[in-house]
């Protein structure tokens, strides 16, 4: 794939995300949101149903593109029942389309069915730090919505298995119904996972379907080992120091571990483009769906990009140019309850006009660039104390961000005033870092 294709792909990718939906879906998604355990940054774009077409069509021309340029890929997807399911789930992940490839994923096929459903792990990708699952659940009845509850991985003795992050599909639905939906759940491990017979349990409700699922399974293929390159480079965009501490090449994904100066002015937010470029110009940019960082303190996070893990490359770089930032006394914006009043943001006043409306904070909001994130993290109250937060919403117009929503149970009786700590904000720096890995 091209490193045009691939920007367009992402950029399609976060348009095909704006999809608007009903407001019940909206409700339903929200509910499930809580299920998702996950300490990654994310965004949440909405937009119009005319890209929408757009951008289907744009998608189906690459994902066909791919299996035409590789035969092994072609082979997996038309032999093997079901995988097609599986490419449509990780067609923007470049890494595992070319762990696919590479005859890596490796095929389940375990289920459990009851009350009209039938639960079905189609496979796996599996590294000693992480585990995608990827699944099907086959209805007798067609179906509008099925939601999927407390997945719980365990070893086979029934031991929980801890993990540090994870991501997963839970919500599905058709306005017309439909038998077979497909997801995938997301394990990342802080230590190496060597567990090879798990047992999956989960819940699945729908309109006529309530039922408890378990799901043996085990590992048969070999993992492959972790790569570590030792950096410790130090590159200075616009005054701001950051430190490439090491970077981790997994078959899912690759870490890369920075750290930023404490004496810089600017709290930095969001590696907007870090990618990873090789001698011939191919590229590795971030995940864009799932687990995307992790943050160890306010200067330190590992930050995740797509795996080259079998592409081995003769040579190898780090390249950043841009990155969100804000003054570090800028680094939140504090909301009046009561008077309804931003009392402080980040200079430039991209945020106005907020109200309060039940459980709801909403800003309006202005930028002169897309921007496809939710800007908030932790939020506390006036005295201090950790405040939690139900969901971000985003709502588009054809000529920019109108409104950006935060849910936070019991607003009103929340001490005043409220806080609300910047994950990410449509402010940059920028600069042309590029760090040599091998």
């Amino acid at each position: 794939m091209f490193d045009n294709e691939e920007e367009k792909l992402t950029n399609y990718k976060k348009i095909y995300d704006n999809i608007p939906v009903p407001q019940e879906l909206v409700d339903d998604a929200i509910l499930a949101g809580f299920q998702r355990a996950k300490l990654a940054e994310r965004w949440k774009p909405r937009n119009k149903g005319w890209k929408y077409c757009l951008t289907t069509v744009a998608l189906l021309i690459i994902f066909f593109a791919s299996i035409r340029l590789s035969p092994a890929f072609a082979n997996y997807v038309t032999v093997i029942p079901g995988m097609e399911k599986v490419v449509e789930l990780i067609r923007y992940d470049k890494g595992m389309m070319t762990a696919i490839e590479q005859d890596y994923y490796q095929k389940i096929g375990a289920s459990d069915e009851k009350s009209g459903l039938k639960v079905t792990i189609d496979g796996v990708i599996a590294d000693e730090n992480g585990l995608e699952i990827f699944y099907t659940l086959q209805s007798q009845e067609k179906q509008k919505k099925l939601t999927v509850e407390e997945p719980k991985l365990e070893s086979f003795d029934g031991n929980k298995v801890d993990f540090g992050t994870a991501s997963f599909d839970t919500f599905h639905t058709s306005e017309k119904g439909q038998k077979s939906y497909s997801g995938r759940f997301e394990y990342f491990f802080e230590k190496p996972f060597k567990t090879k017979k798990l047992k999956l349990n989960l819940k699945v409700k729908g309109d006529k379907i309530n039922g408890d699922y378990t799901i043996p399974f085990s590992l048969k293929k070999d993992i492959q080992a972790k790569k570590t390159y030792e950096l410790d480079k130090t590159v200075t965009i616009e005054g701001q120091k950051i430190t490439f501490l090491d970077a981790t090449v997994y078959p899912l994904r690759v870490a890369v571990h920075v750290k930023m100066d404490s004496k810089n002015s600017k709290k930095l937010l969001e590696f907007e483009d870090l990618k990873l470029v090789d001698e011939h110009g191919e590229t590795w940019n971030k995940i864009s769906d799932g687990v995307t960082a992790s943050n160890i303190s306010e200067d330190e996070k590992v930050i995740y990009l797509q795996s080259n893990y079998f592409r081995k490359p003769k040579e190898l770089y780090l390249v950043l140019n841009k990155i969100q930032a804000v003054d570090k006394d800028e680094a939140s914006v504090v909301v009046d309850l009561e008077k309804k009043q931003i009392l402080k943001q980040p200079k430039g006043n991209i945020l106005s006009d907020v109200k309060v409306s039940e459980n709801n904070l909403v800003f309006r909001v202005k930028t002169k660039k897309e921007f496809h994130f939710t800007p908030f993290g932790s939020i506390k109250d006036g005295n201090g104390k950790d405040v939690q937060s139900n969901s971000s919403t985003i709502l588009y117009s054809d000529k920019g961000i109108v409104e950006l929503g935060v849910t936070i149970p019991k607003l009103k009786e929340q001490k005043n005033p409220i806080s609300l700590m910047l994950e990410f904000f449509p402010a940059w720096i920028e600069g042309d870092a590029k760090i040599k890995i091998k």
